[in-house]
């Protein structure tokens, strides 16, 4: 009688336990979301059939970031409102970021200027306002920059627009190469390089979301130089300018308190920077070679401010991803080993 019993009971929770794994296997599983906005720098109709897509990219290799969701706006109007969503299982203890890109055809328009941070230890989500600047595609040109190789990857720098690429093989790619090779002061120096090129979308390595490179058509000239030449009359110097921040990592900066800007100024002397992280002084050392910028560890005084603290942390740690810099006129771009531009600044009018 009493085995009769244990029996029935074990009968009615291996019931009940099918019964819940049932519950559990219909229950929708929840999703992870990063949403935001994209705004386009340039004032211009979009041409009809264009298509926003936000990315969530698995960033964690360098070399080969990986899709990990995306969604696509179609129709896009300024500000372009989006939503990533992506199933948890998917996301693992790796660094995340969103890129955004306009296309038409078949061709990328506009693209971000930096992948955004999000999910990771901030688990931030949200990335407002991504903004997005031209990407000139399609016929060949004249380009004058600075090219190199380094580990089996080249590179060039666009003297006139301050734009970095990734250059692809071919056989004009390959001439380049052997010019270079002969030119260069040192293993991994640049030279100064005249080429005919396109710039075209792919992605790297076929995998995640295209990018702008550079297809060489036509070696022109190699110089032994490493360092474009001078900027033009209204640009301003690196050095001794007073820098306002107006972009980290893609995203708009406002200041919280207008007499606490962030903003650097590098001083030469001792080549050390000085500013302020928009609530806290801040300073520090920097090493300058050509187009190559580096920033050691940056001190800072220990206010707490009401506003603006997570922002002043953000561009303390976009400093010392810097690796290049490059001014445009009155602005000045500081980009990481990647080529992504992670701090954008204005020249500030001295009174």
């Amino acid at each position: 009688m009493r085995d009769q019993v244990s029996a029935g009971r074990a009968m009615r929770w291996l019931g009940l336990l099918a019964v819940l794994l049932v519950v559990a296997c219909a229950t929708p599983r929840a999703t992870v979301s990063v949403s935001g906005t994209a705004i386009v720098r340039e004032r211009m109709a979009l041409p009809p059939g264009a298509v926003f897509e936000a990315t969530l990219e698995d960033v964690s290799r360098a070399d080969a970031p990986a899709v990990v969701a995306s969604v696509q706006v179609t129709a896009p109007s300024m500000p372009i409102a989006f939503t990533i969503a992506v199933d948890p299982a998917r996301l693992e203890a790796r660094r995340y970021a969103v890129r955004g890109r306009i296309v038409a055809d078949g061709q990328t328009l506009f693209s971000s200027d930096a992948a955004v941070p999000v999910l990771g230890s901030g688990d931030a989500r949200r990335v407002e306002p991504m903004l997005l600047r031209r990407t000139a595609m399609g016929d060949a040109r004249r380009l004058r920059g600075l090219y190199r190789t380094q580990a089996d990857a080249a590179s060039f720098f666009d003297c006139t627009s301050g734009d970095q690429f990734p250059v692809l093989d071919s056989a004009a790619g390959a001439a380049l190469q052997r010019a270079y090779l002969a030119a260069r002061a040192a293993p991994g120096a640049p030279v100064l390089a005249t080429i005919e090129a396109r710039i075209v979308a792919r992605a790297p390595e076929g995998r995640g979301a295209p990018r702008p490179m550079l297809e060489v058509d036509r070696l022109v000239a190699v110089a032994p130089q490493a360092q474009c030449e001078a900027a033009a009359s209204d640009s301003v110097p690196l050095e001794n300018t007073t820098w306002k921040l107006v972009a980290l990592r893609g995203q708009a900066v406002t200041a919280a308190d207008p007499m606490r800007q962030p903003h650097l100024v590098l001083q030469p002397e001792q080549h050390r920077v000085g500013g302020s992280g928009g609530c806290n002084r801040i300073t520090g050392g920097y090493t300058l070679a050509g187009d190559r910028l580096t920033f050691g560890r940056t001190a800072a005084t220990m206010m707490a401010c009401a506003e603006g603290m997570a922002q002043e942390r953000a561009f303390l740690d976009a400093l010392s991803t810097v690796a290049r810099w490059r001014i445009e006129g009155q602005r000045l771009a500081l980009s990481d080993a990647r080529g992504d531009v992670v701090l954008r600044f204005d020249a500030v009018a001295p009174r």
